[in-house]
């Protein structure tokens, strides 16, 4: 098979969706050693500045065509492909789209990756400018593409009820392909309490909840004999205003430390050293930080919504939507420490149930599927 991937989101720094597809890229080329991948760092509208810091592959099976191109001649060459005039370096069979991009590939057959339909159910987590690309690239793909990769089976299933006819398509093909964890799982679990901070991880963004993070974290510290603080790792992200002045307000009181965006390495290091991820999102189309912490033996908190009982399993600890229970949670985590110890020991379970070579395995039967 001749596959041209999608690694325009890698180029600068990563969000989910652009672990998830440097992280599958690699798997994919690993797994099927004798099919040709070519990595396109600019892909469709979506066209980087910069490509040095985008997903690199010195793989005998591998090549990067759109590396060295700049933005001009790159948009050059998707516009001449979408008018029929030009063809896609490495002429490939598939083409499979990772950045709410489905542009018009030729005669390959497109693949078109769904992490999450928010942007559909809940219109106001996100701004308009962001809604609307997302939209129109699912809107793209449902014309374009004959193969789509869910990250859940909550994702599937709201896409396939928001798009009901499409199931009805005789030549369109599926799978549902998780995420995993970009650590190692650790050997052993925990074998005492942490006394470090509690952990959350995520953009400052309305979807990530993080308001009633604080107000859980308030309740807490005013019941916890330990006091622990919040530190979050995450961008700056949108329509976070009022949100940013509570957490340096917060943060005067000791109460929280804000970080930013931080590094792949510095973010294992936190998940290994925190007490517990709190994860209080109100919509994922999967839930990264769990399974990524549930790796590192690190004890979840997280609500029962979307896919985060997919991720989570057994090994969370779920709270129902107040931040009284959510604080609740916290408390009984804290003050018991055989549980603690317990979810610790289930966290590396469900962990191992994430693997990327699974996850290309399921991606490759779907590119086989559709060649077939």
């Amino acid at each position: 098979m001749r596959i041209a991937f999608d690694v325009a989101q890698t180029c600068g720094p990563k969000a989910a969706c652009g672990w998830a597809a440097d992280l599958l890229a690699k798997a994919l080329a690993e797994s099927a050693p004798d099919d040709e991948f070519y990595l396109y760092h600019h892909f469709g509208t979506w066209l980087n500045p910069d490509t040095s810091g985008g997903t690199r592959l010195q793989r005998p099976n591998t090549k990067e065509p759109f590396r060295h191109m700049t933005i001009g001649e790159a948009r050059e060459l998707w516009a001449a492909v979408a008018s029929g005039n030009g063809e896609l370096p490495g002429s490939p069979e598939i083409v499979h789209a990772n950045c709410y991009q489905a542009p018009k590939v030729g005669s390959a057959k497109l693949v078109y990756t769904v992490y999450d339909m928010s942007f559909w159910t809940h219109p106001e987590y996100t701004t308009e400018v962001n809604r609307l690309v997302c939209q129109q690239g699912t809107l793209d793909a449902v014309s374009r593409a004959v193969g789509f990769v869910f990250i859940s089976q909550s994702t599937r299933s709201e896409f396939e009820r928001i798009f009901p006819k499409l199931r009805a398509r005789q030549n369109l093909v599926s799978t549902v392909a998780p995420l995993a964890s970009r650590f190692a799982v650790v050997a052993h679990p925990r074998g005492e309490i942490s006394s470090r901070a509690w952990l959350a991880v995520g953009s400052l963004e309305p979807r990530k909840n993080y308001g009633t993070l604080l107000d859980a974290l308030e309740q807490y510290s005013h019941r916890s004999k330990h006091r622990r603080p919040l530190v979050i790792a995450g961008g700056s992200g949108w329509k976070s205003e009022l949100l940013r002045q509570r957490i340096q307000e917060m943060g005067q009181r000791g109460l929280v430390r804000y970080l930013g965006y931080v590094s792949g390495e510095t973010l294992n290091r936190l998940y290994r050293e925190a007490f517990a991820l709190v994860f209080p999102s109100h919509h994922e189309g999967f839930g990264l930080p769990i399974v990524e912490a549930l790796s590192q033996g690190c004890p979840v908190i997280t609500g029962r919504n979307t896919s985060l009982e997919e991720a989570g399993g057994s090994a969370a600890l779920y709270y129902d939507a107040t931040s009284e229970d959510l604080a609740r949670s916290m408390l009984e985590l804290e003050n018991h420490p055989d549980l603690y110890l317990q979810k610790s020991s289930l966290a590396l379970t469900q962990a191992r149930k994430f693997d990327w070579k699974i996850t290309a395995k399921n991606v490759l039967g779907l590119y086989r599927q559709l060649l077939s």
